[in-house]
Parts: structure tokens; C-alpha cells; sequence
């Protein structure tokens, strides 16, 4: 139930770097498409000072006054030929960068309904598991009131530390770490008289064959 879910981390991470990257592009055509209005902007005022430009050309009544009003027309031409060359520039980057950004959008909303999907197939099979798990955990309070409380606390530690906290021995050998037990513990553990833990990996122990001869008795005793 922790697993799956945590499958779908490192596609997650990799979503929101793609998201962050895409908002990146997108604020970088905003700030283009400002500059480049501010750009139309001027050349419209450069266009009404050049207009103004001729006029005084036509109104001129001196030399000086005429190679004047001329060099401002001059003037005028020319930064609005040298803006809108630049303006043309951008705009056709802005075009580039417009459909890279298109692209990398449907690279991302492919892989949001990607993760979408397979999340929903997560989801609904941790729900099934949860509805297993809750089949060996029904009566579990229960019991766990009938434990010391040291020891049930001592198990509840090694299951956090170790995802498993009792194991079996089988054949002299602890099934949780698959280390041979002392076979002085060994004999300890075949009398079932006590709480053992395994000296490597600290799971409580319990011998497999006493377990399943204690299970029979039972069994046989219910039987009867």
C-alpha cells in the first residue's frame, strides 16, 4: 500500500519540473509580447514624428531650415527601419518559441492524464489491499490488549525498524536475516517457553516445527 503510490514519485517530480520549465517559456512570451507592443507603440510615434518631419521640410524657407527638417526625416526613417527590423526579428522568434511551447504542452498534458490513469489504477488497487489488509488486522486490538505492553511495545518497534518483527527458525536458521542462530538459543527456542530474539537482526523468534506441533494440538483439540 506504501509502495505503489510511491512508484508514481520520481513521474511526479519530473511533471512539476516539466510544469515549471513550460510556466518559464509562457512568462517569457508574455514579457515579449509587452516589449513588442511597446515596440508598435514607438513606431507609431515615429511615424507621426516623421510625418511632422515632411511637414516641416514643406514649410521650409531657408537652406538651413530645409537640410534640417531633411535630416530629421532622415532621423526618423531610420529608426523606424532599424525598430521594425528588430520588431520582424522577435516576432519570428516569438513565432519559434510560440510552438516549441505548444509542443512541450502536449508533452505535459500527455503525461498528467499518464500519471492520472495509472494513479487511478493505483488507487484502486491499494483500496482492494486495504480491504485484505483489514481481513488480518479484524480482532487485532483485541488481541494486542492481551500482550504485555513492553513486549507488545518491543513489537511494534522492530516492526517499524524492520517491516517484519517475528520470524521462524527453521533448521537452526532465522528466517528474517537467514543467519544461523546459536544452537544454545536453538534448544531455548524448541521448548517455547520464552520471548527470543534473533542476536543479528533483533526479529522475536519462534521455532517453525514447535509452532506447527502447537497448531496441530490444537487443531486436534477442536477436533475432540
Amino acid at each position: 500500500m506504501t509502495a505503489l503510490p510511491a512508484k508514481l514519485g520520481p513521474a511526479k517530480q519530473d511533471l512539476t519540473k516539466l510544469e515549471a520549465m513550460l510556466q518559464v517559456e509562457r512568462d517569457r512570451i508574455a514579457e515579449t509580447d509587452a516589449w513588442r507592443k511597446e515596440q508598435e507603440e514607438l513606431i507609431r510615434n515615429d511615424e507621426e514624428g516623421l510625418k511632422k518631419a515632411k511637414a516641416k521640410v514643406q514649410m521650409a524657407r531657408t537652406p538651413k531650415d530645409f537640410a534640417a527638417a531633411n535630416r530629421e526625416v532622415d532621423n526618423k526613417r531610420k529608426a523606424i527601419s532599424e525598430r521594425e527590423e528588430e520588431l520582424l526579428k522577435v516576432i519570428e522568434a516569438m513565432d519559434k518559441t510560440r510552438a516549441d511551447v505548444e509542443a512541450h504542452e502536449t508533452d505535459v498534458n500527455a503525461l498528467r492524464e499518464q500519471l492520472t490513469t495509472e494513479e487511478e489504477k493505483i488507487n484502486t488497487k491499494v483500496a482492494e489491499l486495504e480491504t485484505e489488509a483489514s481481513k488480518y488486522t479484524a480482532g487485532r486490538d483485541e488481541i494486542a490488549n492481551k500482550i504485555e505492553k513492553a513486549l507488545l511495545a518491543r513489537y511494534e518497534h522492530i516492526l517499524g525498524w524492520r517491516g517484519i518483527a517475528v520470524a521462524p527458525v527453521v533448521s537452526g536458521t532465522c528466517q528474517g536475516c537467514h543467519m544461523a542462530v546459536p544452537p544454545q538459543l536453538n534448544n531455548i527456542l524448541a521448548r517455547g517457553e520464552t520471548i527470543e530474539t534473533c542476536p543479528r537482526c533483533q526479529r522475536l523468534l519462534f521455532r517453525q516445527d514447535w509452532f506447527e506441533k502447537q497448531v496441530g494440538a490444537a487443531s486436534d483439540a477442536d477436533a475432540s
